[in-house]
């Protein structure tokens, strides 16, 4: 149903974008907010989002890794309002947490890898399905 040559992936994941560089379009960015400017800035640019900027029980002031994949809008899909205000809602809701319990400037290298592989089985279980 996608393609996946089309299919664009937001991430600042590193294992993710190992994992997915040579299989779709990466854009490896740093930081979590900087994720979500950067999707927001595509769904403004004729994209359309495939994933849920907010996936997964994590808070956004408890992960430092979010990856969020988007796709080119078609004819079917001219009208993107919900996922703008999707995205827009997201990076609100980000910042609030941030405001209320800022994320901590770093976490122990286990705790670290934990949440890169939450974040990585989040991508690995959406790809079969967009197949």
């Amino acid at each position: 149903m996608w393609d996946m040559d089309k299919t664009v992936l937001v991430t600042n994941n590193p294992d993710v974008r190992d994992k997915y560089a040579d299989k779709m379009t990466v854009i490896f960015v740093e930081g979590y907010e900087n994720v979500l400017i950067k999707v927001r800035d595509l769904v403004y640019d004729k994209y359309i989002l495939l994933t849920h900027p907010q996936a997964s029980s994590l808070k956004p002031n408890q992960t430092p890794y979010r990856s969020v994949m988007v796709y080119p809008k078609d004819e079917k899909t001219k009208d993107n309002t919900k996922d703008i205000l999707l995205i827009e809602k997201c990076i609100e809701v980000y910042r609030q947490w941030q405001d209320i319990a800022p994320s901590p400037a770093g976490y122990a290298e286990g705790v670290d890898k934990d949440f890169r592989t939450i974040d990585l089985s989040v991508i690995d279980n959406i790809i079969p399905r967009l197949n």
